[in-house]
């Protein structure tokens, strides 16, 4: 056998793990927690003390309740950062296994996370930062204008709400055909995706909910994967 033979025949079970795999694995993992945590729990709790408001209407209620509205908005600023990580570790586990659907899902899921942290930027801009130099009115105007803008629309509702919906799919059924991710954790991601873009609040229940549950266990279930598992060995 020659060199470059043993090369190629060795098995992700087999190989030596490249330096910071361990790590690398445990950063995703806790990155998806994190996310769950900062973007649903934020949204769950806003729609619980805001109900059915628009977001302009929203701006107005953060300027008399600017501490809630602050952490709120602030929170999920913070949750892009952890989103594309922790979904990236995903795509990683499922790229061995289901490497077709992987490969169409995470160009997707990563122009849809940049976005929706766009969309995020800009609602925090509007919401929170506007109201303490504008007066509320103004600050509502620019919200306003920013939804209807062309540029915000291309950067970022448009990669949202069709790189994201699409490439979470997408990445899910990956995860669900990997067999390496538990499938109820998997099947509440759907649920979330399908609710929170296609069908109307249930009563006081927010799909949001759905998200949290599913990215911590996902999460959680990425940060005490084995090693061989994470590198592409089949899954126990």
């Amino acid at each position: 056998m020659t060199a470059l033979d043993s090369a190629t025949g060795a098995t992700p079970r087999t190989a030596t793990a490249p330096p910071f795999s361990r790590a690398l694995r445990i950063a995703a993992g806790v990155s998806l927690i994190l996310a769950g945590m900062l973007n649903g729990l934020s949204q769950f709790a806003g729609e619980l003390l805001t109900g059915d408001l628009s977001f302009s209407q929203q701006i107005a209620w953060g300027a008399d309740h600017p501490v809630a509205h602050g952490v709120e908005q602030t929170a999920l600023v913070v949750s892009s950062l952890f989103m594309p990580l922790g979904l990236l570790g995903v795509a990683h586990v499922c790229r061995f296994r289901a490497p077709v659907l992987t490969a169409i899902a995470t160009p997707l899921v990563i122009w849809g996370m940049w976005g929706f942290g766009n969309v995020l930027a800009m609602g925090y801009t509007a919401g929170t930062i506007a109201p303490s130099v504008l007066s509320v009115d103004q600050a509502m105007r620019l919200n306003d204008g920013l939804s209807e803008h062309g540029g915000s629309i291309a950067t970022g509702l448009v990669p949202h709400l069709i790189g994201s919906f699409f490439g979470v799919l997408l990445l899910s059924v990956a995860a669900w055909r990997s067999g390496a991710f538990p499938r109820m954790a998997v099947a509440l991601l759907v649920a979330f995706v399908v609710w929170d873009f296609a069908l109307p609040p249930l009563g006081p229940i927010d799909a949001h909910i759905l998200l949290v549950i599913a990215w911590t266990w996902l999460g959680v279930h990425l940060v005490r994967m084995s090693g061989d598992v994470w590198r592409g060995a089949r899954a126990g």
